[in-house]
């Protein structure tokens, strides 16, 4: 095989340098990158069903109610009782730092290093199934991709 590249012309050669470049991307392309993107992709719509299929899941507990209780009795807890037993179904438990009532029908949340898509979902739950609004919310980035330090008024 030496001999015969050795024998070629400078043309020919450069021809079949550039012919096995092209054959080897082609070859990269078909068998290697075509099917991880293809993998990727049914990974990342996968990934997308099962965060919707768990939003559902959590939205029927919320309106659910708390076991035992039911949604009436949740309506007649206090806030700072409902939001101690709620925040923990959503991956927030040890990132509330403080709550304290605020008025006669609202508390003022205060969390540390919290997953911000939890928070989210939590906050929803909490208007889904107990009729409690946001009446405002700070929210800043902490030092984690995803995860925020917010400070949560909710009413009734």
């Amino acid at each position: 095989m030496r001999d015969w590249f050795a024998n070629l012309e400078q043309r020919e050669r450069l021809m079949v340098i550039g012919g096995a470049i092209v054959a080897i991307m082609i070859v990269y392309w078909g068998l290697i990158w075509t099917p991880l993107t293809r993998q990727n992709d049914s990974l990342s719509e996968t990934l997308d069903t099962k965060v919707q299929m768990l939003t559902t899941l959590q939205r029927a507990r919320a309106l659910a109610g708390s076991p035992g209780g039911g949604a009436d009795a949740s309506l007649r807890q206090s806030l700072v009782l409902l939001v101690d037993q709620t925040h923990r179904s959503y991956g927030l438990e040890g990132s509330l730092a403080r709550n304290q009532p605020d008025g006669a029908d609202g508390i003022r949340v205060t969390l540390q290093d919290a997953a911000f898509d939890g928070l989210v979902a939590w906050l929803g739950a909490l208007r889904a199934g107990y009729g409690i609004n946001v009446e405002s919310a700070t929210i800043e980035g902490a030092r984690l991709t995803g995860v925020v330090n917010a400070t949560v008024v909710l009413r009734r």
